[in-house]
This record gives structure tokens, sequence and C-alpha cells, in this order.
């Protein structure tokens, strides 16, 4: 399979799945930006699907990217106050976000009709990949090994 980018492999792990919008992200970004994560990070990370699985509480999808932006940008021994890096880019994805759909909050989300799809759902997490993306590429922080080539 050729060179995939980051929405692509999340649309994957998404779309025709049972994964949620949080699952989809954290394995697509595990995979394309080679991290390693353990199963033990997997399951943090999987009850931040629909809404912290109340759909009352802010997209799982972002609130991943969020974690994943914290990842890349902290460096050993730094303190939150310290990561302007990643603050800064939090910044952009929340301004991303909320001037796009005008929330962060999953219920809403969900109400969303988004022309060319089902699921407003799909449109909002390949938004969500294709900005953590241009975020990281812009910050020269992580490229993919193997250019995103889904390892099947």
């Amino acid at each position: 399979m050729g060179a995939m980018k980051l929405y692509e492999l999340v649309n994957f792990y998404h779309i025709g799945t049972e994964l949620t919008c949080a699952e989809a992200m954290f394995m697509a970004c595990n995979e394309y930006y080679h991290l390693n994560l353990s199963e033990e990070t997997r399951k943090m990370f999987s009850v931040m699907g629909i809404g912290m699985q109340t759909e009352q509480s802010c997209c799982g999808a972002f609130t991943v990217a969020v974690g994943i932006i914290g990842l890349m940008t902290a460096k050993e021994g730094q303190t939150d106050v310290s990561n302007m890096e990643g603050y800064q880019m939090i910044a952009e994805l929340t301004e991303f976000m909320l001037g796009f759909y005008g929330t962060l909050h999953c219920v809403e989300l969900q109400r969303l009709e988004i022309m060319g799809y089902e699921n407003p759902c799909h449109a909002i997490v390949e938004a969500l990949a294709q900005k953590l993306e241009e975020l990281l590429a812009g910050r020269r922080i992580f490229r993919p090994v193997n250019g995103g080539q889904l390892g099947c």
C-alpha cells in the first residue's frame, strides 16, 4: 500500500469500524508517527471517545490530539508551564475547531450536518487529523519514518 496521510489512516481506523473517534485518532497517530505507545496507553485513551463516554464532554478525537501534542512537544523533566510550543499548537487546534465547527462539545458536534458525510464525526475526525499533521509538520517535530504506510 502506498504512503498514507494521517487523516487517511484515521479514516481507516474509524470509518466502518467499531472504534470510537478517540481510539481511531490514537491508533492512527501511534502508527503514523511510530510512537510505539503501549497497550496500557491505548487503554488510557480508549475511554475518551464519545465525549468521555458521556457525549457531555469534549470531543474524544480532539482530546487525544491534545495528548499527542503534549507527547511530542514536552521535553524530559519539563513542566507544563515550560511547554509554550505545545500550548501554542493546542491554541491553534482549538481555534481551528471553534472556527470551523463552533464547538468542542461532543453532543453538539454529533448533531452537525456535514455534506458528503453520513456521520459528522467522520468529517470532524478527518479534519482534526489533517490539522494535527499540519501543526506537527510545521514545527518539524516528527515525520513518519515510512511515509505513513499502513503496517497491516
